[in-house]
C-alpha cells in the first residue's frame, strides 16, 4: 500500500470504514459542493460562543449574551434558550417566538455572534504544524492549511480530504488542491465547520 493511502485507510477504518478517495483503490468520491457550501453558509453556535441579541425598539431584549457550557442562553423575559448547534437565525426566531406571549405585537429580533471561542478545526498528515486550530472566524481548506504551515515535501496534495461528521452524518469530501489553485475552481475550497479534520496523505 503506498504511504498516502495508509493514512486513508487508517483514518477509514476508524470513522467506521467511510469511502476511500479513487487513488487508494477504493470508489471514487463523489460530492454535491454546493449543497457543502449551503450546509456551511451560516455559522452553527456552540458553548462559549457570546451572542448579540437585538431586538427592535425593545431594550429588555437586547443585551450580549454567552452560550453556556449546557448549550442554553438566557433571555429577559424569555428564559432559557437552547442556542448550541443552531444558527443566529433560528435562534432569533425561537426568541421572537417565546417573546410574542409578553407584547402585543410579535417583536423583531436579530442574533449575531459577536464572539467565537467554540470553532474548531484539525488538520493532521502531511503539514508543518499538524493540530487543533480556533480561528476567531470562519476559515475555508486553503486558510486552514496555512494555519498549519503548508504541505511537507511528502505530502500529496491532490489526496487531501475532509473528514466531516455533522447532521447528514459522517462523510468525506475530497479537495483537489491542482483544481482549486492551479485551475482556479474555488468551488473546492469549502468553508469548515467546527470539528472538521483535514487530512493530508
Amino acid at each position: 500500500m503506498r504511504p498516502r493511502c495508509a493514512w486513508i485507510a487508517l483514518l477509514c477504518s476508524t470513522l467506521g470504514s467511510l469511502a476511500a478517495p479513487s487513488g487508494c483503490g477504493g470508489r471514487a468520491l463523489r460530492v454535491d459542493f454546493e449543497a457543502e457550501r449551503s450546509a456551511t453558509s451560516a455559522y452553527v453556535v456552540g458553548p462559549g460562543d457570546v451572542l448579540e441579541v437585538r431586538a427592535w425598539k425593545n431594550e429588555a431584549l437586547s443585551r450580549r449574551v454567552t452560550v453556556r457550557p449546557d448549550g442554553f442562553i438566557t433571555v429577559p423575559l424569555v428564559g432559557d434558550v437552547m442556542a448550541a448547534g443552531r444558527t443566529g437565525m433560528t435562534i432569533a426566531e425561537e426568541i421572537e417566538s417565546q417573546a410574542a406571549r409578553y407584547y402585543n405585537e410579535r417583536p423583531l429580533v436579530s442574533v449575531e455572534v459577536a464572539e467565537l471561542h467554540s470553532y474548531r478545526i484539525y488538520v493532521m498528515g502531511e503539514v508543518s504544524r499538524p493540530g487543533e486550530f480556533t480561528p476567531r472566524a470562519q476559515i475555508t481548506v486553503l486558510q486552514a492549511l496555512a494555519l498549519a504551515g503548508g504541505f511537507t515535501r511528502f505530502a500529496d496534495p491532490d489526496e487531501v480530504v475532509i473528514v466531516r461528521r455533522d447532521v447528514r452524518g459522517e462523510r468525506m469530501i475530497p479537495f483537489a488542491f491542482d483544481e482549486v489553485v492551479g485551475k482556479g475552481d474555488l468551488r473546492g475550497d469549502l468553508p469548515l465547520q467546527t470539528n472538521d479534520t483535514v487530512v493530508v496523505p
